[in-house]
C-alpha cells in the first residue's frame, strides 16, 4: 500500500458493557463536534488542549459545522462498539464516536502558512481514495509510482484536482483499520460548499476556520476527534476521557 503510516492502531474489542475506559486520555489534542441531536445537519466545532496538569483546556471559541443531511450514526473509531443506528454506505450520515486525526491531503503546494508541521501528502494526479471495498486499499490513499500504467479502476477512485472545498482536508479515521466494506469510507474534514450545505459523511466548515484547525494540529500530540450528539456527550464524557460537558457545550 503506498499510503504512509502516521499513527500505530489498535482495534478495540471491548464489549459496550465493559468497564469504563478512558478512551481519549492518550491525546493531547481533541477536536470535540456537538450535534444537537442524531438527525441535526448542524452543530459546532472547539479546539481542546491537555494543560501541563493533565486537564483538557479549551482554545478559543467554538465554530459552525455542517454535517451529512442525514445525522449522525455510530461510526467505527477508537471506541468500543455503541448501542443504536450505527454508519453505513451510502446513508448520508457521520460517524459518531472516537477517531484518530490522519494526515491532511490537499492539493495545495503545502500547508497553510503558519502550519505547525502536522503531516501533509500534496495530491497529485496520481493519487487515488479508495471507494472500492473489493479493492485491496479500501478506505486508503493509494499513490501510483511515476510511470506505472494506470490500473483498470483508476478513473472511478482517483482524487479530483482543484476542488476549492478539497484544497486541503484532514482525514478522519473512520473504519480505517481493518475497514469493512459497508461501514462508510472517505470521511475527512473539508471547506464547505455552502452556510447550510449538507455533506454525504464529511464535517465541513469555512476555509478560515479549516485552516485555523490545521495550524492548530502539533506532531507528536495523538490529535484525536469526537463527534456526539448533545445527549450521548452527557452520557459518555467522563468513562471516554474527554473534556466535561459544560465544557463541550
Amino acid at each position: 500500500m503506498a499510503f504512509f503510516a502516521i499513527f500505530v492502531f489498535v482495534i478495540i474489542t471491548a464489549r459496550v458493557s465493559a468497564a469504563p475506559e478512558k478512551w481519549a486520555e492518550p491525546a493531547k489534542q481533541l477536536v470535540v463536534c456537538i450535534a444537537p441531536t442524531s438527525t441535526s445537519s448542524e452543530g459546532t466545532l472547539q479546539l481542546f488542549h491537555r494543560n501541563t496538569a493533565g486537564e483538557w483546556q479549551a482554545d478559543g471559541s467554538s465554530w459552525p459545522v455542517m454535517f451529512a443531511r442525514g445525522g449522525l450514526a455510530w461510526g467505527r473509531g477508537m471506541n468500543p462498539p455503541q448501542p443504536g443506528r450505527q454508519k453505513r454506505t451510502g446513508d448520508h450520515r457521520n460517524p459518531a464516536g472516537l477517531f484518530r486525526l490522519g494526515p491532511v491531503l490537499g492539493y495545495a503546494p503545502a500547508l497553510p502558512d503558519g502550519a505547525g508541521g502536522w503531516p501533509y501528502h500534496q495530491v497529485t494526479g496520481r493519487d487515488a481514495w479508495i471507494d472500492d471495498p473489493s479493492l485491496p486499499d479500501f478506505n486508503h490513499l493509494v499513490t501510483l509510482p511515476d510511470g506505472a500504467p494506470l490500473p483498470d479502476w483508476w478513473e472511478r477512485e482517483r482524487m479530483h484536482l482543484g476542488d476549492p472545498a478539497y484544497r486541503w482536508m484532514v482525514v478522519i479515521e473512520h473504519n480505517y483499520d481493518a475497514p469493512e466494506g459497508d461501514a462508510g469510507n472517505s470521511i475527512f474534514f473539508h471547506v464547505r460548499r455552502g452556510e447550510h450545505y449538507r455533506t454525504a459523511g464529511c464535517t465541513t466548515m469555512e476555509q478560515d476556520n479549516l485552516v485555523r484547525l490545521i495550524k492548530w494540529l502539533q506532531p507528536g500530540s495523538n490529535a484525536m476527534m469526537v463527534e456526539l450528539t448533545r445527549a450521548d456527550y452527557a452520557r459518555l464524557w467522563s468513562a471516554w476521557g474527554l473534556p466535561p460537558a459544560q465544557k463541550a457545550f
